[in-house]
């Protein structure tokens, strides 16, 4: 493929336009360096950046300890997730002392080695230093300034995606070859058994394997993807029986409605890098880096569309795109033959971003200035108080429960989503609730119907629903809200 890409070399340009173009490149750098300082500092205060950041410890805990990731004791707490990123995950908890610090660390990381993988698919193309850097601080951009709470944090979406991108950078890194199509099955391999929705670059890969790969590499790549596909399937069965497979494949529910406005308010932050990326590489569609990027992004677009319909997903699902469009602008960039303009575009493909910049960097501002040492001392008020309860506790903020030394024991999406599967009874949480089962109910959903004195959320749409209505009921009937704090609200049963 590369033999193929090679016609296109790096265009002469004017000494005005290539130093316009530098100093654009540089300047965004400089802005994209600035806002990833603050999930890299963020790093190190002890607060729930989001309630995944506690389920995934309670699984790397299990994972270092070596027990099941696959069944916690709960009947009411699931992990549909491959297994990999616990373990590697878990592993660096150990020198590190704390799985989410050693989570975060891993995200941030994995965003730099994405930002690094963009970079050598635009020069692999043909583009130059500059047009590859320039993508690879697109890519930055687009995470730091519209994704900030997902870099950073313990989750491991960014570290699947860093293994699935050096999977597409080796692929498209040389002419074909078998040693290289192995190596790039192999990192997919392990990018799809860290995140399992990470399913559009392989398959393009394939596609395009099949269409322009020659027989040894498409032997090396299929046979080796296969094998690791066959092996993994075998062997986690072997470990956990069908227990995991039940979890993975566990029905979800969908929503058009959901998709829709999920879709439109990414697309609204994203319009300028679309309509100039997409419109560039529909023009160039011809030409073989520009139409495998074309159709990246369209097939990431069709699945962030699709995914964004299910229940419980969040902004992660339109990831490739962004990373696709990141990649069409350096190739973009590379080739238009219009020196003269590329500063220009630059500028416009960032447009997005340069305008939610202030936002970004006052949140930082104001964040370091105070604020985090705020909310983790709030936080810690929260663990405190949970801790001195007795008894099962039920938490929303699972690192809440985490730090308090409660075991998981209710999972809110999951559960929820069970119950309306048919495969937990319907009445699964507000029995429990009604015979005060649970000593304590943490829950950082706003109250409904009426429940306190902000009557202004209700029939808010939530892109999350955690919780049936008539949990909201049962509570108001049979618990008293005992504390407020950063976590949420705090319910206690009733005194009989």
């Amino acid at each position: 493929m590369a033999h193929e890409i090679a016609q296109f070399p790096a265009a002469t340009e004017p000494d005005a336009g290539l130093r316009s173009y530098r100093l654009v490149v540089f300047c965004l750098l400089g802005l994209a360096l600035a806002l990833l300082a603050y999930p890299a500092l963020r790093m190190a205060w002890d607060f729930e950046i989001d309630n995944t950041e506690g389920w995934n410890a309670f699984y790397q805990l299990r994972a270092i300890a070596g027990l099941s990731v696959y069944d916690v004791g709960s009947p009411y707490f699931f992990n549909n997730y491959p297994p990999l990123s616990f373990y590697m995950v878990g592993a660096l908890s150990v020198p590190l002392g704390d799985p989410v610090l050693a989570g975060r660390l891993i995200s941030l990381l994995a965003v730099f080695s994405i930002c690094v993988s963009v970079g050598a698919i635009v020069r692999s193309a043909g583009g130059s230093r500059l047009d590859g850097l320039f993508a690879a601080t697109t890519c930055a951009l687009f995470f730091a300034a519209f994704v900030t709470d997902y870099v950073g944090k313990n989750n491991p979406q960014l570290l699947g995606q860093a293994f699935v991108m050096a999977g597409l950078a080796a692929h498209l890194g040389g002419s074909p070859a078998a040693g290289r199509a192995a190596l790039t099955a192999v990192l997919f391999s392990i990018g799809v058994m860290t995140k399992h929705n990470l399913i559009c670059v392989p398959l393009l890969v394939a596609a395009d394997m099949l269409i322009r790969g020659n027989g040894r590499a498409r032997l090396a790549f299929f046979a080796t993807g296969l094998g690791l596909a066959a092996v993994s399937v075998a062997g986690l069965w072997a470990l956990v029986g069908k227990a995991f497979f039940t979890q993975l494949l566990a029905p979800r529910t969908w929503d058009v409605a959901r998709s829709f406005l999920f879709t439109t308010e990414v697309l609204g932050q994203y319009q300028a890098p679309m309509a100039v990326v997409g419109l560039t590489l529909s023009h160039l569609r011809r030409r073989r880096p520009a139409g495998l990027a074309l159709a990246y992004l369209a097939g990431a677009l069709a699945l962030g569309v699709f995914f964004s319909g299910g229940a419980g997903t969040d902004i992660n699902v339109f990831f490739d795109v962004f990373i696709a469009l990141a990649i069409g602008a350096g190739l973009s960039l590379h080739m238009i033959r219009l020196p003269r303009a590329r500063a220009a575009m630059a500028l416009a493909i960032n447009a997005g971003v340069l305008f939610y910049a202030p936002f970004c960097l006052g949140r930082f501002g104001v964040d370091i200035l105070g604020e985090m040492d705020s909310r983790e001392r709030l936080f810690h008020d929260d663990v405190a108080y949970l801790a001195a309860i007795p008894g099962t506790a039920l938490c929303q903020s699972h690192l809440l429960c985490l730090r308090a030394g409660k075991p998981p024991f209710y999972d809110p999406i999951n559960s929820l989503q069970a119950m309306i599967a048919g495969s937990l009874p319907a009445d699964t949480l507000t029995g429990m609730l009604r015979r005060h089962e649970i000593a304590v109910v943490e829950i950082s959903d706003p109250p409904k119907h009426g429940e306190d004195d902000n009557p202004g959320v209700q029939g808010m749409p939530s892109r999350f629903t955690d919780f049936q209505d008539e949990v909201f009921e049962v509570l108001r009937r049979e618990y008293v809200v005992e504390r407020i704090g950063l976590s949420g609200r705090f319910y206690r049963p009733r005194p009989e």
